[in-house]
């Protein structure tokens, strides 16, 4: 009955929705682990930022997973027309088309234009699931763009765009933490020269092995960084999902489990109405798809619609009661209970009897002993 008990107070429906949980993140890394370049490709747009005097006012960032190569370009608008178009002139025209292209949930990258280029191109789209956006890669490296941006432009914020060739090529140069290598030893086999190059190594002539033809030599460099590159990249990934998974559970639901989902709400001042004191969490949705270990597909229980796909670190198990199952538990756990209580209240009423009894007696005895006193004195 304890039990039961128990879950009618965890089943409260207000309490549901808006206490947090005290509990480790849910959810393991699942790393991505290309084995190739542009296997894997992530794409994003940064902004909206300062409107630049040439009218741009957003980056879009393409970044390929194995080698970390970035495509970076200033656009005027986040349009499906505008990324579909760079795609295939900053991406496709250059590098080839990717087999996986990483993106979020963004109208741009949902609408059916960029689909049908998608599909012309033979690429597979994936989506990152909803406020979950450490799955696309892009994320990192636009946190490092606007670090550089703003060690760039000073006090011209206007004028970001200016200095995106020479941010690209650090980027592009630098060796990577994953890797070990910088992006254009994986992509090209060689370090891109700089004026520093040119001064300290003014001729390049005859650094290739004798009598080894440049493009076997070419091809047997590019394929060492590769495998060291692939050697370093499962290092990183271990170590990091090591420490990540330190601070997380493994959560697992079932399909048709009943599930609440964290709500990301924004305050408006207009309407009086602040995050902070907003629900936790809405619900409950029924879980119809098991994606992966850490996805799932929901549809809202009251109207059988299609909620779309999370993450299982914003999702929560929905707690219900069956009352009639409560009560024929009480009913038949306790029925032992009753009987005894029964019999206490008959031996109770028993002693009660026998007790009154006593007392007429007693004070009988006492009422004959005022009685033969008051004789006597007479």
């Amino acid at each position: 009955m304890s039990s039961e008990a128990k879950k009618y107070v965890i089943s409260c429906t207000v309490c549901q929705f808006t206490k947090p949980s005290q509990r480790k993140p849910a959810g393991f890394m699942i790393p991505i682990c290309p084995q190739r370049p542009w296997e894997y490709t992530g794409v994003d747009f940064v902004g909206p930022l300062p409107r630049t005097s040439c009218g741009n006012a957003y980056i879009l960032v393409f970044v390929d997973y194995f080698s970390k190569w970035v495509e970076v370009s200033a656009v005027r608008e986040a349009t499906a027309q505008v990324a579909a178009s760079k795609l295939l002139s900053e991406v496709f025209a250059r590098h080839g088309a990717p087999t996986y292209l990483i993106s979020d949930r963004g109208s741009p990258f949902v609408s059916e234009l960029f689909k049908n280029v998608l599909s012309a191109l033979g690429s597979e789209h994936r989506l990152t699931t909803a406020y979950h956006p450490q799955t696309n890669a892009t994320e990192r490296v636009n946190r490092t763009l606007k670090t550089a941006i703003r060690a760039y432009i000073g006090n011209k914020h206007t004028a970001w765009d200016r200095y995106l060739p020479q941010i690209c090529f650090a980027l592009r140069t630098a060796p990577h933490e994953s890797t070990g290598q910088s992006p254009s030893m994986l992509l090209y086999g060689r370090e891109l020269d700089t004026p520093l190059d040119l001064i300290t190594q003014p001729n390049s002539d005859g650094f290739g092995e004798p009598g080894i033809p440049y493009p076997e030599s070419l091809t047997s460099s590019i394929q060492e960084a590769h495998d060291h590159a692939r050697a370093v990249l499962d290092c990183s990934h271990a170590k990091r999902k090591h420490y990540y998974d330190r601070k997380r559970r493994s959560v697992s639901y079932c399909v048709n489990d009943l599930v609440r989902v964290r709500t990301h709400p924004r305050s408006d001042a207009l309407a009086s109405f602040t995050a902070k004191l907003a629900p936790l969490y809405t619900g409950p949705y029924r879980i119809t798809q098991k994606l992966s270990d850490v996805n799932y597909g929901l549809t809202d229980v009251s109207t059988g619609e299609d909620a779309g796909v999370f993450h299982v670190v914003n999702l929560q198990p929905f707690r219900t009661w069956d009352s009639l199952l409560f009560l024929f538990t009480i009913c038949t756990a306790s029925q032992l209970f009753w009987n005894r209580v029964c019999i206490y209240i008959q031996l109770t009423f028993i002693l009660f009897q026998a007790t009154e009894f006593l007392f007429f007696l007693y004070y009988t005895f006492i009422l004959c002993m005022y009685i033969y006193i008051y004789i006597c004195l007479k």
